[in-house]
This record gives C-alpha cells, sequence and structure tokens, in this order.
C-alpha cells in the first residue's frame, strides 16, 4: 500500500503551478545546477509536509478550529499568488523569468495547498498506514511520495516547454492563466 506514495506524489503535482513553471523555466535556461538545488529543495519540502501533515491529523481532527485556520492562511496565501501573477508588469521578460522562478523557490517552501492536500490524502492513507512517528512505513510512503514527486518534476523538465510550444502559450500567458485559478480558488477558500 506505501506505493501509492508514488502515486499520490506524482498526482501532486501533475496540474502546472508556480513550482512547475519555475522548472521548466529553468530547465530551458540550461541552469543545472541550480535546477538539482531546486530539486532537492522540492523533494525535501514535500517530504516535510507530508509528514508535518500526517503526523498532525489527530490533531486537526480533534481541533477543528486549527483546521480552519489553516484554511483561511492557505486560502489568503493562494489569493495573493494569484493577484500577483496576473498584475505582474511584464515588459520585462528576465524580470517576469526571475518572478516565476521566485514564486516557485516560496511556493517550495510556503506550500500553502499541501497541507489540506495532504489531511485529505491522510484520511485515504491512514486506512492502510499507522500514521505514528515510530511507524516505519510511514517513512517509506513519504519516501515513495518523493520519488513521485520527482517523475512529476521530470515530466515537466521533458514535455513542459513542448507541451506550452506546443499549444503556443508563453509564460505570461500561463502566468495569468494559473493566477487566474488560483484567485478564484483562493476566494472560494476564503468565502465558503
Amino acid at each position: 500500500m506505501i506505493f501509492f506514495g508514488i502515486l499520490i506524489g506524482f498526482y501532486g503535482y501533475l496540474f502546472p503551478g508556480n513550482i512547475n513553471l519555475m522548472v521548466v523555466e529553468i530547465y530551458a535556461q540550461k541552469k543545472y545546477r541550480f535546477l538539482i538545488f531546486t530539486l532537492v529543495l522540492i523533494l525535501a519540502f514535500e517530504t516535510i509536509y507530508c509528514l508535518m501533515s500526517l503526523l498532525l491529523l489527530g490533531t486537526f481532527k480533534s481541533h477543528p478550529s486549527i483546521f480552519t485556520w489553516i484554511e483561511v492562511i492557505s486560502s489568503l496565501m493562494v489569493s495573493l499568488l494569484g493577484i500577483w501573477m496576473i498584475f505582474e508588469n511584464k515588459n520585462n521578460a528576465q524580470k517576469s523569468q526571475r518572478n516565476t522562478v521566485v514564486r516557485g523557490i516560496f511556493s517550495i517552501i510556503f506550500h500553502p495547498q499541501q497541507i489540506p492536500f495532504w489531511v485529505i490524502m491522510g484520511v485515504f492513507v491512514n486506512q492502510f498506514i499507522q500514521l505514528k512517528a515510530n511507524n516505519w512505513p510511514l517513512y517509506q510512503f513519504a519516501l515513495l511520495n518523493a520519488v513521485g514527486t520527482f517523475i512529476a518534476m521530470v515530466f515537466y523538465m521533458i514535455f513542459g516547454s513542448k507541451l506550452f510550444n506546443y499549444l503556443q502559450l508563453n509564460l505570461n500567458q500561463i502566468n495569468k492563466i494559473m493566477g487566474s485559478i488560483y484567485l478564484v480558488v483562493g476566494f472560494y477558500g476564503l468565502f465558503k
């Protein structure tokens, strides 16, 4: 059952977002050292968020107010990222590319969607794996989740720019589309 970690890790990064766009951008610029650093950062924080969320799932269940605050903060952060992406001045392509990388790094470290994502996935995972700190299968699951995340990043490195070229989209259009989606999701979370 721990092998579902690979599928969940891949699924969690399958849809375009700040992190995926940043990986495509860095790979396209052939900044391989920075790409390796970025991939390690992605995998480290993905594993931290996965373990932290799964281990704290019981706390979230028994204290609904904590989970409500996490939802509010997550919605605010997603809304702010959306506003930034929509209203960014796109005249300077180099600055726009740099902002994509900055937003990507910010999204790795402060990834507000991860906690609700892992709380939801944790309900599923909890049926098969004990969510306790001294349980080795939990750590195996987190490691395999990182493998799935890595596969999703490789998918974007290989196919991301080809897909964007095929669809004849550029980074500015993608940022506007994703920013609009983030804004809608963020406002929905705030007002639901």
